[in-house]
């Protein structure tokens, strides 16, 4: 029997669950054939060039090693007291067409969804209470990202940075105890995310404004900024497509430095942010996995 304990599918306000063990409430069921292609790697993408005077072929680079789209094959059943029951079941798949689909799959530890467009089909074979059939999935990102989400949020440093030590009037000396000032003690603009899949993450930053100066976010060797004023609307930051948005309208052209946080399979990366403001910036990552 399928180890899977749940399926999900959903498009356009719908779902439809499958069942793992036994029928779910909307009659479904993966059946013992189980699904095809969730905890595969999809078709590599990786040409070779043959050595002429050697064995084998020449090194590939690992950041050559990529992957097609994930494709996945959903072995499906429906179950009803009646045909009209069974027909049901079967409709809530069929109505996945023409929409992007979600498929989560809660397997013990695991769950995980992927996205892309379905495709259904049915056994011949007539039975008064049960239909049979293959629903395949194509996900044109391959990977599968955790159902939970890692949230961390980031405050911005208040005000200017100081203007140094103050040695009072006339210059006599420094006064004790020393203050250095709420930015040299308060470390909240500074968070580490994690990820504890396999294969690289690519989080999702917002910024929620006030930044009247825009917006720089670092990360290692690595820095993000956006020049333009961050207001009440939200600035998106989508790591995996580098891009940047405000109110659906895509704004990347106003990056004045695209250095756009991964988060490594197994691994962690910390921010910071670097801009004073009213507003706060919240990171989103998932464990993902190829």
């Amino acid at each position: 029997m399928s180890a899977i304990l749940r399926a999900e599918l959903s498009a356009g306000g719908r779902t439809a669950t499958l069942g793992g063990t036994s029928f779910s409430k909307d009659g479904l069921l993966v059946t013992e054939d189980g699904m095809d292609g969730w905890y595969s790697t999809p078709d590599a993408k990786v040409s070779s060039t043959e050595m002429e005077t050697g064995d084998g072929a020449h090194a590939v680079r690992a950041s050559d090693v990529l992957y097609s789209a994930r494709t996945v094959t959903v072995n499906w059943a429906a179950s009803g007291a009646s045909r009209a029951d069974v027909i049901a079941a079967a409709n809530r798949l069929l109505a996945l067409a023409h929409q992007i689909v979600r498929v989560r799959v809660a397997d013990s530890t695991s769950d995980t969804f992927c996205e892309g467009y379905a495709q259904v089909e049915s056994e011949p074979e007539w039975r008064e209470e049960l239909m049979t059939g293959t629903l395949t999935l194509v996900c044109p990102d391959p990977r599968r990202l955790s159902t939970s989400v890692r949230r961390v949020q980031l405050m911005p440093t208040v005000g200017d940075m100081g203007a140094g030590l103050d040695y009072g009037s006339g210059g006599k000396g420094l006064a004790y105890p020393v203050g250095y000032g709420k930015v040299a003690t308060d470390a909240r603009n500074v968070a580490t995310v994690e990820n504890r899949g396999t294969s690289t993450a690519y989080p999702v930053i917002t910024v929620n404004g006030s930044f009247p100066n825009g917006v720089r976010i670092d990360c290692g060797q690595l820095s993000l900024a956006y020049s333009q004023p961050v207001g009440a609307v939200p600035l998106v930051l989508d790591c995996r497509t580098r891009t940047a948005n405000v109110g659906g309208t895509d704004v990347t052209r106003h990056l004045t430095s695209r250095g756009f946080p991964t988060v490594p399979a197994g691994g962690s990366a910390t921010l910071s942010l670097q801009s004073a403001g009213s507003g706060w910036v919240t990171v989103e990552c998932r464990d993902t996995y190829i």
